[in-house]
């Protein structure tokens, strides 16, 4: 198991971080992942202050399918449905800050450009549980927290009911200077997100697919996966289809299974093959 998935697994949860005292939380919501977010959020009563996130950024051009800023607060019904909405289809982030509203909007503007090596600035979903909770593992906590006291990331289903409690250490000085952004994306974090996104993937999947998962299995199951990928079958609904096979034991042991994945069958040829 990789020292991010460890340290993920033993992350502090929270199981109902919207109902947490009378303050202030900022929810943000993928509407990539979930269109019809704002339809939903209007159903509720006290919705004041929507944002859309891309507003003034260089990302105007998407402001129509762009993540939302909602500001809401703990223990309302409007926070369940918005802490429902984060939850299904790994769609966003439940915050809380301290700082004025428009500070805290700001930051999250500000983390919308990244850096990547060799490749320049990106747009970066760090709203995607899976992306932030790769930051929080590898990136420089000053500048990812800014005036954000903390960040839950949802489980991968609701049976699972533990948010994840991500926050800076203590004694932690924020770095308010615009120059040290856009973050740069070090090897670590990409790989880390690669960990998280398998995660989600396999927890979300596996009941229906295979049953319960459990965490000391997680090691062959993603080990497995990454194996599989990296031989070309990389759909959803086919490792859907392999996943009852990938917690039994290492597939890189099977002469028969590397012989398969090997070969120049098609992605959908080598699944029928794997699953004689």
């Amino acid at each position: 198991m990789s020292a991010w998935l460890s340290r993920f697994l033993e992350q502090p949860g929270d199981k109902a971080p919207w109902l947490d005292g009378n303050r202030t939380l900022y929810c943000i919501i993928d509407r990539v992942r979930q269109p019809k977010a704002m339809e939903y959020l209007y159903q509720q009563d006290g919705v004041t202050g929507i944002e859309r996130l891309f507003r003034g950024t260089p990302f105007t051009e998407l402001l129509d399918v762009g993540p939302l800023w909602l500001p809401v607060k703990a223990g309302t019904a409007l926070a369940a449905k918005a802490a429902e909405l984060c939850l299904a289809s790994r769609s966003g982030i439940l915050i809380s800050s301290n700082a004025p509203p428009e500070t805290a909007f700001l930051h999250a503007q500000r983390l919308l450009r990244m850096t990547v090596r060799g490749q320049g600035e990106v747009l970066a979903r760090f709203y995607d549980p899976a992306f932030w909770s790769a930051l929080a593992l590898t990136a420089p906590a000053q500048l990812l927290y800014g005036p954000w006291q903390s960040v839950h990331t949802p489980p991968a289903t609701i049976d699972d009911a533990r948010w994840r409690a991500w926050s800076p250490p203590h004694d932690l000085v924020e770095i308010s200077n615009a120059a040290a952004y856009p973050l740069l994306l070090e090897d670590n974090t990409l790989a880390a997100s690669t960990d998280m996104r398998m995660w989600y993937w396999v927890r979300t999947r596996a009941p229906e697919c295979v049953g319960e998962i459990s965490d000391h299995q997680l090691p062959i199951v993603l080990g497995n996966l990454n194996l599989l990928v990296e031989h070309g079958i990389d759909e959803g609904r086919y490792l859907e289809r392999l996943l009852p096979r990938l917690n039994q034991f290492p597939l890189q042991s099977n002469p028969h299974v590397m012989s398969v994945l090997s070969s120049d069958l098609l992605a959908f040829e080598k699944v029928k093959q794997l699953e004689v």
